[in-house]
């Protein structure tokens, strides 16, 4: 699949189309597909876990008018500056009524101490990341399992509650 995938790319920047727009869609899209992939098996809880997504950062993240980010997990080692689409330094996780946890997207974060909250943003997937000043870093959200209305790199996901958090 993956080799597919970078066949696929390859040819579309090789031969290209009249429509560069089209091409940065399909092109996101892509890795956004790559993302989905290697983060199938993060579905399971316990599986992102064992694969090092093991530090709960936050009791679940709701804001009344926006929507929801859900729980975030965190692989610490990850959170060196790297901008890598397949690797996430969060996953995030909605709390449901069985007491289960859903997948529902990643979160890349770069911190201020390497690159200074009056930088420019760094970018991924042709998307500048958001200063976060309460926390200290740079923050680019991907709605790669759950719809967002607000759109897929919003912060906030309307369609994701913390209703059935045990905070």
């Amino acid at each position: 699949m993956k080799l597919l995938l970078i066949v696929l790319l390859s040819s579309m920047l090789l031969f290209g189309c009249s429509d560069s727009t089209s091409n940065d869609v399909n092109e996101i899209d892509m890795l956004i597909a790559e993302v989905r992939d290697v983060t199938q098996s993060f579905h399971s809880i316990e599986n992102a876990i064992a694969a090092g997504w093991n530090n709960p950062l936050s009791p679940c993240v709701v804001h009344p008018q926006m929507g929801g980010m859900g729980y975030h997990y965190g692989r610490m080692e990850l959170f060196d500056g790297r901008t890598n689409h397949l690797e996430p330094q969060v996953l995030l996780y909605e709390p449901l009524q069985n007491g289960e946890l859903a997948f529902v997207g990643v979160e890349y974060i770069v911190p201020f101490n390497i690159i200074a909250p009056d930088a420019e943003p760094p970018v991924l997937f042709d998307q500048p990341y958001h200063a976060n000043h309460e926390l200290g870093f740079w923050a680019l959200h991907v709605w790669t399992e759950k719809e967002n209305p607000s759109g897929m790199f919003a912060d906030f996901n309307p369609n994701v509650s913390c209703q059935f958090a045990n905070d």
